[in-house]
C-alpha cells in the first residue's frame, strides 16, 4: 500500500525575519562595535540556535541582510531569544567567549506576528536598556525562481578629498507601510568612480517576497573606515522593469541624491549589466520527477559497544525496551525507506570477527549474502542485525573506510537527466574512528557523487571526530589539499538529540533535515533538473504480505561479474532472507570483554 501522510496545518505558514537595531553600546575603544545577531528558539527546556546574522563593522545602528526563517505555528507558543554580541574575533563568530554581550531581547513568535509592520523592543544588558531591536516578519510565499545580478555604475560623484570614492551598493525592498528592509549589501570598491561589484544571486522572496512588481531601491554609498558611510545617489525600480524574462527594458538608471537642495542632480548611473531569473528545483521536484532514493545502512560491531549479554551493552537485547542501535534504525531508516522504491535495502556491518574464522572484517553484509547484501524493508534490517549480533564476535577497531568504498560503488552510477538516482548512508556506531585521514579522503571523493551520508552516534562517547566529518564550518580537505566537493556528511549524538527533542520523530527531524539541500546541490552543480511528475504504482513494491517485510518471500536480483550484471535466481530456489549463512558454530560469548 502507499503510505500516507497526514495534510499540512491550516495553522503553519513560513515566515522570514528581518532584523536591526538602534543605539548599541559602543564597546571598543578606537571605533564602534561591530555587531552580530544570534536567534534562538525554546524547545522543552533547552534554547536552540537556529542561526545568526552577517558581522557589520563599526555600526550602532545596523541593518542586517541575513534573515531568519521560520515556521510559525498559531497554536504553539513559540519562544525566541536575540542575542547581540560585539565581535573582537572575526575568525571565530560563532565563540561566543571571544566576543562581548550587547544585549538580549525574548519575545513569542506571535508577538512579532500580531506588531503589525514591526516589532520593536528593548535590548537587555544586565537588566538594563542596551539599545533597540527590531523585527519585521514576512510570510514566505511559494516563489521558486533566483535572480542573478550583475550591477556597475558609471560617473559616481567623488565623495573623498584626497580620491575617489570607495562605493557599494545596497539594494532595499519596499514594504506595506512604505519603510525599506535591506536585502542585500555587496563589498565596497576601493577608489573608483566606475564600480563593477562581483555577481551575485537573490531568492525571489528575499528580493521582492515573490511579487516582481514590488519597490525595489538601489543605494549607491561611499564607505568609510570610521562608519560614518555617504550617500552617493538612489534610483528605484521593481524587478519586472529590470528583468527581460519578465518583459523588463530597463538597462541603466540615473542616481540621485534627496540630500542635495534645489535642482536634482545625477549623482552617477547604475548599470544592470546582466539581471536575468532561473527557476529554483526543490527535493519534491525531483522525487515526484522519479528520482531514487536509494538507503544503504552500516552498523557498528566493535567491542567497545559492550558484551551483547550485558545490560550495559548498546547492543543488550532486554525484553522490556529496545537498545539504541534499534531505536535509530527504527526512526531515521522508517523516515527514509518510504522514499526507496523496490524497499531492498543493502545492509552491511564492521567492526567484528566473523565465522567461520574469525577474522576481522570492516565491512560485511548483515545477511552474510556477498552477492547480495539487500534486505526488505526497516524490518528486514532489524532481522538481519538481530541475526548479526548473535554469529559474529564483537571487535575493532573503528573504521570507516571500507564501509566507504563499498558505497562509492553503489553511489557510482552514471547520472543523466532520464536516469536519475541518490544514495544515503546511515552508519550508526558508539565512538571515534581510528582510520580518520582515509575516512576523510573517502568523503572528499564521495562529495562529488550522488551520496550524502548520516552518522547517528549512539552511546555515551566524545564523538570529536564525527563532528569534524559534519565540516559544517570547516570544509573537509583530503592529504592532497582537495576541498570537498560540497557539504554530504551529517552528524547526530542519538542521546543529545533524544534528551533535547524527545520523541524518536524530532531524531529523525534533525538527522534528515540537510538530506534535501544536499541532494538538490548535487543535482544543480551537475546541471540535472527534475524531470515532469510521474505516476508511480499504488501498491507496494516489497515482497510478501503485510506483517512479513522482513522475509523476502520472492527472488531478488543479484549483482555480479565486473560490469555488476544483473542474475536472477531461478524460480525453484527456496526463498531465504540470509541465503548465505555463515558457516561454524556460532560465537562463544564468554562474561568477559571480547577483542582487545
Amino acid at each position: 500500500m502507499a503510505q500516507s501522510f497526514p495534510p499540512p496545518s491550516d495553522t503553519s505558514s513560513k515566515v522570514e525575519l528581518s532584523v536591526s537595531c538602534s543605539n548599541l553600546k559602543d564597546l571598543d575603544y578606537f571605533s564602534k562595535s561591530d555587531p552580530v545577531v544570534f536567534l534562538y528558539i525554546k524547545r522543552q527546556m533547552d534554547w536552540v540556535k537556529l542561526g545568526r546574522t552577517e558581522v557589520i563593522d563599526n555600526d550602532l545602528n545596523p541593518k542586517f541582510v541575513t534573515t531568519f526563517k521560520i515556521d510559525y505555528q498559531f497554536e504553539e507558543i513559540q519562544n525566541l531569544m536575540f542575542v547581540v554580541y560585539d565581535v573582537d574575533d572575526k575568525h571565530h563568530v560563532e565563540d561566543l567567549s571571544k566576543q562581548q554581550l550587547l544585549g538580549t531581547m525574548e519575545c513569542t513568535l506571535a508577538e512579532v506576528m500580531a506588531a503589525g509592520e514591526h516589532l520593536t523592543k528593548s535590548l537587555r544588558l544586565q537588566g538594563n536598556p542596551a539599545g533597540k531591536i527590531t523585527i519585521q516578519a514576512e510570510e514566505v510565499q511559494d516563489s521558486k525562481f533566483i535572480v542573478h545580478f550583475e550591477l556597475s555604475a558609471t560617473k559616481l560623484e567623488k565623495k573623498d578629498f584626497f580620491g575617489k570614492s570607495d562605493p557599494y551598493i545596497e539594494i532595499a525592498k519596499a514594504q506595506e507601510g512604505g519603510a525599506f528592509t535591506v536585502v542585500y549589501r555587496s563589498q565596497h570598491i576601493m577608489k573608483t568612480l566606475s564600480p563593477r561589484w562581483p555577481a551575485f544571486q537573490l531568492e525571489i522572496q528575499k528580493l521582492c517576497s515573490g511579487d516582481w512588481e514590488r519597490t525595489l531601491q538601489f543605494s549607491v554609498w561611499d564607505w568609510n573606515k570610521s562608519g560614518n558611510n555617504e550617500l552617493i545617489g538612489i534610483c528605484s525600480a521593481s524587478p519586472k522593469d529590470i528583468c527581460p524574462e519578465r518583459g523588463g527594458q530597463i538597462f541603466n538608471l540615473d542616481l540621485t541624491n534627496p540630500s542635495h537642495k534645489g535642482k536634482k542632480k545625477s549623482t552617477g548611473v547604475l548599470v544592470f549589466t546582466s539581471v536575468r531569473a532561473t527557476p529554483v528545483y526543490s527535493f519534491v521536484d525531483y522525487i515526484r520527477g522519479g528520482c531514487q532514493i536509494s538507503l544503504i545502512t552500516a552498523v557498528d560491531f566493535t567491542a567497545s559497544n559492550g558484551h551483547p549479554s550485558q545490560p550495559s551493552s548498546l547492543h543488550y537485547t532486554s525484553p522490556y525496551q529496545e537498545n539504541e542501535y534499534v531505536l535509530a534504525i527504527r526512526s531515521v531508516a522508517s523516515v527514509l525507506a518510504p522514499y526507496d522504491s523496490d524497499q531492498m535495502i543493502p545492509a552491511f556491518g564492521f567492526g567484528a570477527q566473523l565465522p567461520p574464522d574469525w577474522e576481522v572484517s570492516h565491512c560485511f553484509p548483515l545477511n552474510f549474502n556477498y552477492q547480495n547484501a539487500d534486505v526488505s524493508g526497516v524490518q528486514g534490517i532489524l532481522d538481519a542485525y538481530q541475526y548479526t549480533l548473535h554469529n559474529v564476535k564483537l571487535h575493532g577497531p573503528t573504521n570507516f573506510s571500507s564501509i566507504l568504498d563499498k558505497v562509492m560503488q553503489y553511489a557510482s552510477v552514471q547520472e543523466n537527466q532520464q536516469s536519475q538516482s541518490y544514495s544515503i548512508l546511515l552508519v550508526i556506531t558508539d565512538g571515534e574512528i581510528t582510520d580518520m585521514a582515509n575516512t576523510v579522503d573517502r568523503i572528499v571523493a564521495a562529495s562529488k557523487l550522488p551520496l550524502s551520508i548520516v552518522i547517528v552516534g549512539v552511546g555515551g562517547a566524545d564523538f570529536k571526530n564525527m563532528k569534524i566529518l559534519d565540516a559544517d564550518d570547516t570544509p573537509l580537505k583530503n592529504r592532497q589539499g582537495q576541498a570537498m566537493a560540497r557539504d554530504i556528511v551529517q552528524f547526530v549524538p542519538f542521546r543529545e538529540i533524544m534528551r533535547k527533542a524527545g520523541p524518536a520523530a524530532s531524531v529523525s527531524r534533525e538527522t534528515l533535515a540537510e538530506i534535501p539541500g544536499q541532494l538538490i546541490a548535487f543535482m544543480k552543480a551537475n546541471n540535472i533538473k527534475p524531470n515532469p511528475p510521474i505516476l508511480r504504482r499504488q501498491e507496494s513494491t516489497v515482497y510478501g504480505q503485510p506483517g512479513t517485510v522482513g522475509i523476502q518471500q520472492a527472488p531478488a536480483p543479484t549483482l555480479s561479474g565486473p560490469q555488476g550484471s544483473v542474475h536472477f535466481p531461478s524460480e525453484n530456489q527456496s526463498p531465504s532472507p540470509y541465503p548465505s549463512r555463515p558457516q561454524g558454530p556460532p560465537p562463544p560469548y564468554p562474561s568477559g570483554p571480547q577483542g582487545p
